[in-house]
C-alpha cells in the first residue's frame, strides 16, 4: 500500500509517499519512496499559489498512485490570517484526493506527536527523531515540511495498527 502524507501550507506544502507491507520487523517498516516539499513563490497572488500546489499535487498522485492520503487538520491557530491560509491549502490537497478516488484521513498536529513521541507538545527536533528511529533512517528528514508529512502517514499507520 502506498500513503500520502500531506503537511499544508501556502508557502510550503510538505508531501510523503510511504510504501507499507504486511509483517513486523525491520523488513516490514515502511519505506520512504519520495518526500519532499511543493513551495510557492511568496509575491504569486494566492489563486495562482493554490493553482501550482493543485498542479504539483496532481502530478505526484498520477506518478506515484497513492491508496490513501493523510492530511494534517487544523487543530487550533492564533494567528488567524496564517490559519485561513493553511486552511486554504488544505482544500486543495483535500481536493486532490477526490480527483484521484483516494481515501482522506486526517490527524492534528497535536495526535501525530502524541502517536509518535508520546507527548503531544513535542518540539520538531523531537518530531524529527521519532521519525527517524521509527523508520531506522541514518539521516533526518529535511526540511520540517516533509518530515511533518511523514509524520502524518505514519501516525495514521500507527493508529490503523492500534484500532487492528
Amino acid at each position: 500500500m502506498i500513503i500520502l502524507g500531506i503537511d499544508p501550507g501556502t508557502a510550503k506544502t510538505g508531501y510523503a509517499f510511504l510504501q507499507t507491507s504486511k509483517g513486523v520487523g525491520p523488513t516490514s517498516r515502511p519505506k520512504i519512496i519520495a518526500c519532499g516539499v511543493v513551495t510557492t513563490g511568496k509575491d504569486a497572488e494566492m489563486h495562482r499559489r493554490l493553482n501550482y500546489i493543485h498542479i504539483q499535487l496532481g502530478s505526484l498522485c498520477k506518478k506515484y498512485k497513492p491508496d490513501l492520503m493523510v492530511v494534517e487538520r487544523l487543530f487550533f491557530n492564533t494567528n488567524t490570517k496564517t490559519a485561513m491560509s493553511v486552511g486554504q491549502a488544505r482544500g486543495i490537497a483535500l481536493l486532490s484526493g477526490a480527483e484521484y478516488d483516494i481515501d482522506v484521513f486526517e490527524y492534528t498536529a497535536l495526535q501525530a506527536k502524541f502517536v509518535l513521541t508520546g507527548y503531544g507538545r513535542a518540539e520538531k527536533s523531537a518530531m524529527q527523531d521519532a521519525v527517524q528511529k521509527y523508520l531506522g533512517l541514518a539521516e533526518k528528514i529535511k526540511p520540517d515540511d516533509a518530515n511533518d508529512a511523514v509524520a502524518m502517514a505514519l501516525c495514521h499507520l500507527a493508529k490503523s495498527v492500534i484500532k487492528s
